[in-house]
């Protein structure tokens, strides 16, 4: 691919020394095997106010195989994929169809919301169950479609998403210009509402009016800000099957960010600038045609040279969220204790949670070899040895 492939895989050997089985063990004992579900972070699980969530839930599973444990969901003891199933059924809200855990109740943002009721669609596919009620996003289309009818039916679904209008007067306050990264956010944690409401087409027409045509960034921000944004943003766009403009001008900048000197202020910076040049990649070979495949290899060729160096700055980065029994905390000193405006752990505590894990493990090392157009050749964290260690350490459930 032209380059350096030595210096590449010595690169790699770098990174892969930041993980070792004391992250198995830490995850293993995060699991509530009465509940169902996994704790956030060490504090949750021994504070009685916070209760195990579904977003923890899924990332851990999604951790044992995207790490290299298992190779299918199949493989997870029958009794903790009963529990869990029915963990994830029993938040499952019959009046409107979204997930509410106990701990927070319904009084949640919408973006929490939609992303929890994300979480649980995608559970059901992986460990092949069917929520009880008919979910958020079967309701949301029933609402698409009287809109379209012409008939108006009373709705129990947030009042943005009931129509065009709505939803327009919600962008409206939304800052894409100066904080694109949270009102990105927000979009993206309910894109797949939005979609099944009718509203993708509006949403990014709206979107497409903030976009910086010379650099393809969302808003004033610079460095890793600007892509935090574009991150959120495109997210959306894969979800609505859209094309993005000016993508290889965001794999631009996002490509200055990966060796600067700019710090990283959370294990999302150095993540989504990899995560982000890989959802280009994708958007300009779907939607762009014979041009679009060939701005993708300019951009490769020079990446590929770039790699060795952008992975050394990844894993000095990396490093820095490192904690002292194996995981890795969303902040450098810290966890963050609050998960998109719920608390999820003990305000200020310096240890590892399963997000940050997640993203600073496979996360991290999966979309640069996705971004590197190298997935077939990425290799495994952990090993099938490492499951076992996994199994070893859970607790076993009371009835």
């Amino acid at each position: 691919m032209g380059g350096d492939g030595d210096d590449f895989v010595a690169a790699m050997k770098e990174l892969y020394t930041l993980y070792d089985d004391r992250q198995v063990t830490w995850l293993a004992g995060l699991f509530e095997p009465d509940i169902g579900g996994f704790y956030y972070s060490n504090s949750a699980r021994d504070n009685e106010q916070f209760l195990p969530d579904i977003e923890s839930t899924i990332q851990a599973i999604g951790f044992l195989l995207s790490s290299g444990m298992i190779s299918s969901y199949d493989e997870l003891p029958a009794w903790m994929k009963e529990k869990i199933i029915n963990f994830t059924c029993s938040l499952q809200d019959p009046e409107d169809g979204y997930i509410y855990h106990p701990q927070w109740g319904k009084n949640i943002p919408d973006y929490r919301r939609g992303r929890d009721m994300t979480w649980a669609n995608a559970l059901q596919g992986y460990l092949g169950f069917k929520l009880p009620y008919p979910t958020a996003l079967d309701r949301l289309k029933e609402v698409a479609k009287t809109n379209e009818s012409g008939e108006k039916k009373e709705s129990n679904m947030p009042e943005h998403l009931r129509s065009k209008e709505a939803f327009i007067e919600y962008l409206d306050k939304l800052d894409f210009v100066g904080n694109a990264y949270v009102a990105g956010s927000y979009m993206a944690s309910q894109g797949i509402q939005i979609v099944a409401a009718g509203l993708a087409p509006t949403a990014i027409e709206y979107l497409n009016k903030f976009q910086d045509p010379k650099t393809g960034i969302w808003g004033k921000d610079k460095g890793y800000m600007a892509i935090n944004g574009a991150l959120k943003i495109s997210d959306f766009y894969t979800k609505a099957g859209a094309e993005i403009q000016n993508a290889d001008k965001i794999c631009e900048v996002a490509m200055e960010c990966i060796s600067s000197d700019e710090d990283a202020a959370t294990v999302c910076f150095q993540y989504n600038v990899w995560f982000t040049i890989y959802n280009m990649f994708e958007n300009l070979r779907k939607f762009g045609g014979e041009d679009g495949e060939k701005k993708v290899q300019a951009i490769l060729r020079r990446l590929i040279k770039l790699a060795p160096e952008g992975i050394r700055a990844t894993r000095m980065k990396v490093a820095q969220f490192k904690k002292a029994d194996g995981p890795f905390s969303y902040l450098k000193d810290r966890t963050a204790h609050y998960s998109q405006d719920v608390p999820v752990a003990i305000p200020y505590t310096n240890e590892g949670d399963v997000n940050a894990s997640v993203i600073c493990t496979t996360g991290t090392v999966s979309w640069l070899h996705h971004a590197l157009d190298l997935t077939k050749y990425q290799v495994p964290i952990f090993t099938d040895e490492d499951y076992e260690l996994f199994k070893s350490s859970l607790k076993a459930p009371k009835k």
